[in-house]
């Protein structure tokens, strides 16, 4: 790539190998990623009921605490450049064992529940570990400009990985072929992600603290918690997202539930709609990285930039309760998770970024796991609830689908008033021990000329 290329994405010329070799390697795994959540929720929702999607919801969110929680005992003792290998080429196993149980015809009501709960545990762990190895290479000030350029790795995958699902369910169609015979092409795709960091890092070394106590999960927690506690900025994003995450569970089923209303049981029709879709919020959230949030994030700074996540939701709340039907969930959607992921994301990483390197993976498994699988188990009982009283002649169809989203507005103006109580204390939280850097780093670190 060219300097001037260079210089359009921000990039310096002296860190463009590292960051495209990232950029590469986060687009690998969100393309395996991607093609599998669509064919897994394709499935599921054509073979066993939209309705059923918030029981599994909440079993995959059970055991993605527990995953987060044995996770967390690793990531702050353990080589994160080996951790990120060993995920690679043990999600590449699994993957391959999918295939087995599909080959073998087991029940729809098994097989795409495991590939579901296996690819939301993929996505749990990897990006978690990923993100802790990447704040260990750049400076808070670094981190600004750098991560959403990044996090556009994300976006590449996901649009390679929702075209091929797409493209595949239409040919699928006609040849009279399963969605599970892709799965081998994603071990493939992660093995090669694993070449990548090999080349990468072959001349590079991670100078990064790690911790040398010995601690188990309710130390881990607590770590966690401590920070959640006494710092202002974390404890009022934490309560920020745990209003936003239920919004968000809404909005995900009133998408979900329109799609399979419109289109016919078929999973191959689903997929094609649904990678369709996925594409088109891709190329968006490419773009607004690209032009956008690596620019606008440093220029606004972090303590602003909480805030607008939970406006998209109350917008995208509103939006789907006032345009019935398929168009304005898919709008709603599209419109939450462009900010979630074009903004949100890199803004939540800078601000961890601040957190010292010994600590900063028990923290961040808090704040980006455990608060989002507590909010999406608490959307998923209460819309359980009215499922359930729809089944009654207490609500109408009509009515449930006014009051879950009304709650989903409700929850996102709430997160609105916290988001901006962050931004009131966030000089104040400057100032505690808990975010004191004591080493800055730098792209350059650890190179071996």
């Amino acid at each position: 790539m060219s300097l001037g290329r260079a210089q359009f994405l921000n990039i310096k010329p002296e860190e463009r190998k590292l960051v495209f070799s990232l950029v590469g390697i986060l687009a690998m795994a969100t393309l395996v990623l991607e093609l599998s959540d669509v064919i897994a929720t394709g499935g599921f929702i054509s073979k066993v009921g939209p309705n059923n999607i918030i029981w599994l919801w909440i079993i995959d969110m059970v055991i993605s605490i527990f995953t987060a929680g044995v996770y967390a005992l690793a990531v702050d003792k353990t080589d994160r450049l080996r951790l990120v290998k060993g995920l690679t080429l043990g999600f590449a196993i699994l993957f391959l064992l999918l295939r087995f149980i599909f080959s073998v015809r087991a029940p729809d009501w098994v097989s795409y529940p495991v590939l579901y709960i296996l690819t939301d545990q993929f996505y749990v762990i990897f990006p978690l570990a990923f993100w802790a190895m990447v704040n260990d290479l750049f400076t808070s000030a670094e981190a600004k400009r750098i991560y959403p350029i990044i996090t556009m790795g994300t976006a590449l995958g996901s649009i390679l990985g929702n075209g091929f699902a797409a493209l595949s369910g239409w040919i699928l169609q006609r040849s009279g072929g399963e969605p599970a015979s892709l799965l081998p092409m994603g071990s493939l795709v992660l093995l090669s992600g694993l070449v990548v960091l090999e080349i990468a890092f072959s001349h590079r070394t991670i100078n990064a603290r790690q911790s040398r106590d010995a601690f188990d999960l309710k130390q881990t927690v607590n770590v966690g918690l401590d920070y959640i506690k006494n710092v202002p900025i974390f404890t009022y994003l934490a309560i920020s997202m745990l209003l936003s995450g239920l919004a968000f569970t809404v909005i995900e089923y009133h998408f979900l539930f329109s799609i399979d209303q419109s289109v016919s049981k078929d999973p191959l029709q689903f997929q094609a709609f649904y990678g369709t879709f996925k594409i088109v919020l891709i190329v968006s959230i490419l773009l607004v990285q690209a032009l956008v949030s690596s620019r606008f994030l440093e220029k606004l700074g972090l303590k602003n930039s909480f805030v607008i996540q939970p406006v998209a939701l109350a917008v995208g709340s509103v939006l789907a309760l006032i345009v019935p039907g398929v168009l304005g969930a898919a709008g709603a959607r599209y419109l939450v998770r462009l900010i979630q992921q074009a903004w949100d994301e890199p803004a939540r990483k800078s601000l961890e970024n601040l957190i010292p390197d010994e600590r900063r993976g028990r923290v961040a498994v808090m704040i980006d796991r455990y608060f989002y699988d507590a909010s999406t188990i608490a959307g998923s009982l209460a819309l359980g609830l009215l499922l359930f009283l729809g089944t009654t002649t207490l609500l109408t169809p009509t009515q449930i689908y006014i009051v879950y989203l009304g709650l989903a507005s409700a929850a996102s103006t709430a997160a609105i008033w916290f988001a901006l109580r962050l931004r009131a204390h966030y000089e104040k939280s400057m100032l505690d021990w808990r975010l004191a850097r004591p080493r800055r780093k730098s792209a350059l670190d650890g190179i071996e000329f």
